[in-house]
């Protein structure tokens, strides 16, 4: 719910809030009233939850219309022996906070309390409870906006990326504001019990949007039902469109027909296993499911973490589904070689064996030498040193969508450089995936094709999509919560200038962008996509969406 609209014209403002546990009440807009008015008393008996006194308990008053204007501005009274404390007030509302710590754990309270011209006293009792915390993310242009409380001495400073918590707050309802600290421009929003919110101002001559979180669909175990797999492949679309994995079989040309192929379920963590001091591919392992001849359908008995002691080379015509389980694989990677008709859906890749950030270094997984039709969905790429997914060396017809890549210096590189490697058939689908806490880029493209739609850039260091080297990018309906969010080029000249060498070619429009930016003049030299999608809108309901959503269901 949205109590006002921005008052002033001011820079765009993004805000990415997560509720933990139970909050929020709106704060009136009454003074606290002044003059010689007679003061009136408010008197507490404050309990922990089983009901017993909570002596030496910190209790604070303030107008429930107070913003403060610096950290730790106003003293805390205590109870006594008993949990009783009184203040001496003048008519008006009032916001009562209550903290005490008992062997080590903290509890709290939030309380409103309203004195009229007929009230000359107040009693309450308030009960102390489990404590919560904000956590979001806020961007308010080249401005340094604050978050704070009303009624709260809450005032806290997003970092260099935007975010910022809130913690050791009492359960109830709260008004909470973003603007300059001496004038408040933001909007108020309120939220209920572990509401998600993203909060777009972007627009200074409409209301403010806030959109509440809704609870993320849980994937459910296949059963070996190939109705199932029938019912993810009408998921597909972009470039990888054609893909049926398990369900499909590739000839020598290419071509891939429909053959309903086996099941492989796989029932170890165990990868290679010692036979008479040999490695050997254990029984029942990922390993020997993807590495079957023939069409195959891998599931998982079990959640589980599957460490691949080398790298595996998937071969064509597999599906491998972590639906319903919680699958993670780590150690050294999956390769794809002239493979084609894949599908990697639900799967978490962490924590790799190479950790050293050099050219060694095993991506998760790695799309190359000719492969195509590769479709990757609601996937996790996390901890990985350089690059977490690559697609290069000629693959072509590749989706990526529902994913995210975190926790690397870049997410998705689309191919590489020319001194390397050079080739224009290469084509990307980029849809609905999240990319955060990157220190270098969202996604480095170079040469071929690349469709990027409605995908949420939130915190990336140096550039969201990197166009370079001849590479065509058609990028639209995006939020990018980054200071750059698009380049056309990779490198630069002494003078600072674009190095044209390096210049690839932008083709932009109706993206959302929160810490600058703007859609870059260009036509990608003619190139849109062939296929049909359905494109949302570039607003805060999408990046929530986004933000919830993405990764393994």
């Amino acid at each position: 719910m949205i109590n006002n609209r921005l008052s002033v014209a001011h820079p765009r403002i993004l805000l990415l809030t997560s509720v933990c546990a139970l909050l929020f009440v709106a704060c009136g807009d009454d003074k606290v009233a002044g003059g010689t008015e007679a003061e009136s008393t408010i008197a507490l008996f404050i309990q922990t939850a089983d009901g017993t006194p909570a002596s030496a308990a910190r209790v604070r008053i303030l107008p429930n219309d107070y913003l403060s204007s610096g950290p730790a501005e106003k003293a805390w009274n205590e109870t006594n022996e008993d949990g009783h404390v009184s203040f001496e007030v003048r008519k008006g509302r009032y916001t009562i906070e209550a903290r005490n710590v008992n062997n080590s754990k903290a509890s709290g309270a939030v309380h409103s309390v309203a004195l009229d011209e007929n009230s000359d006293s107040k009693v309450d009792t308030i009960k102390l409870g489990e404590l919560s915390s904000i956590e979001g993310f806020v961007v308010l242009g080249e401005s340094a906006p604050v978050v704070r409380v009303a009624g709260l001495d809450r005032y806290v400073v997003p970092d260099s990326a935007g975010h910022f918590v809130i913690d050791s707050l009492p359960q109830g309802r709260f008004d909470v504001q973003i603007g300059e600290p001496q004038e408040v421009y933001s909007t108020t929003i309120q939220t209920d019990a572990g509401d998600t919110l993203f909060v777009d101002g972007s627009d200074t001559s409409s209301s403010i949007k806030v959109v509440k979180s809704k609870p993320s669909t849980v994937s459910k175990y296949p059963e070996s039902d190939w109705s199932a797999h029938e019912a993810l492949l009408k998921q597909l679309v972009g470039y990888a469109e054609g893909t049926l994995g398990a369900a499909g079989t590739t000839d020598r040309s290419g071509k891939i027909s429909e053959a309903k192929g086996e099941i492989c379920v796989v029932t170890t963590t165990e990868d290679y296993v010692l036979v008479k001091d040999s490695a050997m591919v254990a029984s029942g392992s990922l390993r020997e499911c993807a590495e079957k001849d023939g069409s195959v359908w891998v599931l998982f008995e079990n959640d589980g973490t599957y460490k691949l002691q080398a790298p595996l080379r998937i071969k064509s015509n597999k599906t491998i589904d972590g639906r319903g389980r919680d699958i993670r694989i780590t150690g050294m990677g999956i390769l794809t070689n002239e493979s084609s008709n894949l599908i990697f859906e639900n799967l978490t890749f962490t924590a790799p064996s190479i950790t050293a950030q050099d050219t060694t270094s095993r991506r998760a997984l790695s799309i190359h030498n000719m492969t195509h039709h590769v479709w990757v969905d609601h996937c996790l790429f996390e901890e990985y040193p350089l690059i977490e997914l690559d697609v290069k060396r000629r693959s072509y017809a590749v989706t990526v969508s529902w994913s995210r890549f975190e926790n690397a210096q870049s997410g998705i590189l689309f191919g590489l450089e020319p001194d390397i490697y050079v080739d224009s058939l290469q084509t990307l689908t980029l849809h609905h995936n999240y990319f955060a806490n990157l220190e270098l880029r969202g996604v480095p493209a170079r040469y071929g094709k690349i469709h990027v739609y409605n995908n949420f850039f939130s915190d990336v260091e140096m550039v969201g999509i990197e166009c370079s080297d001849s590479a065509l990018c058609y990028i639209e309906n995006n939020v990018f919560n980054v200071e750059k969010p698009v380049t056309d080029y990779r490198l630069e000249n002494q003078d600072g200038t674009p190095d044209v060498a390096t210049q690839g070619f932008v083709y932009m429009r109706d993206n959302l962008f929160g810490l600058g930016g703007e859609n870059l003049a260009g036509d990608a030299r003619g190139f849109k996509p062939d296929y049909r999608v359905v494109v949302e809108k570039a607003d805060a309901e999408l990046a929530v969406r986004v933000k919830n959503e993405a990764g393994p269901r």
